[in-house]
């Protein structure tokens, strides 16, 4: 079941496409300003994040340079009542999935919806995040970032970062790990060959999300 963030100041507006798409088989939290949605933002994992443009205190446009700060692969969609050009540039500048003026049916809003998360699905992904480690990874350039910062790190140290990025909450044997990142079909015999190197991993990311299952092997847990 896809889940929705949905900021909006309008009670009524909300409220209405909120029920509308529970109806239509989506989790649906709700903001009724920007300050709170980024809160939930941070706190839980959203498919998609829709937003009202004009809000008091901190508007839609400026939640959205918020967000992108914090994961720009977040899939999101603004929506407008103005004919404001400049907010529409700017947000697409933002890389806003979608652009939507208000008033919108409710059969047009889902279509939109259902287009913007279908979008990509099928294509591999050239970065990987980690939000709550604040790691950006670039595949195609094989970098890793912390904290904004390139982190050296061997080529082996990057396919176990990579491995983990793509099992989060998957509890991995070393046995996995060994064969899917040293590309071997070899006997695993050695266990201090993972855990030598995400050692090192850790100690150059400082990870504080891999966790130890003891017997059997390790979880990346956000």
């Amino acid at each position: 079941m896809p889940k929705i963030l949905f900021v909006d100041d309008d009670t009524n507006f909300r409220d209405v496409i909120a029920e509308f798409l529970e109806i239509e088989g989506y989790q649906v939290r709700v903001a009724d300003n920007a300050s709170d949605g980024l809160k939930l933002f941070k706190a839980e994992q959203f498919d998609l994040i829709i937003s009202d443009v004009k809000m008091e205190s901190i508007d839609g446009l400026q939640l959205l340079t918020l967000i992108r700060k914090l994961d720009n692969s977040a899939k999101v969609i603004m929506l407008t009542g103005s004919n404001d050009e400049d907010d529409e540039v700017r947000g697409l500048e933002l890389h806003a999935s979608d652009f939507i003026k208000k008033p919108v049916s409710l059969k047009v809003l889902l279509t939109r919806i259902e287009r913007v998360l279908k979008k990509n699905k099928f294509v591999v992904e050239e970065e990987l995040f980690s939000r709550s480690q604040n790691i950006l990874v670039e595949i195609r350039n094989r970098r890793v970032y912390k904290d904004g910062e390139l982190v050296n790190i061997t080529m082996r140290e990057f396919d176990l970062l990579v491995f983990f990025l793509e099992n989060k909450g998957t509890v991995l044997t070393r046995e996995q790990i060994f064969k899917q990142v040293w590309q071997s079909n070899e006997q695993f015999s050695d266990i201090r060959t993972v855990d030598t190197h995400l050692k090192k991993l850790r100690a150059k990311l400082k990870l504080t999300c891999v966790y130890s299952i003891r017997g059997v092997g390790y979880e990346w847990a956000e």
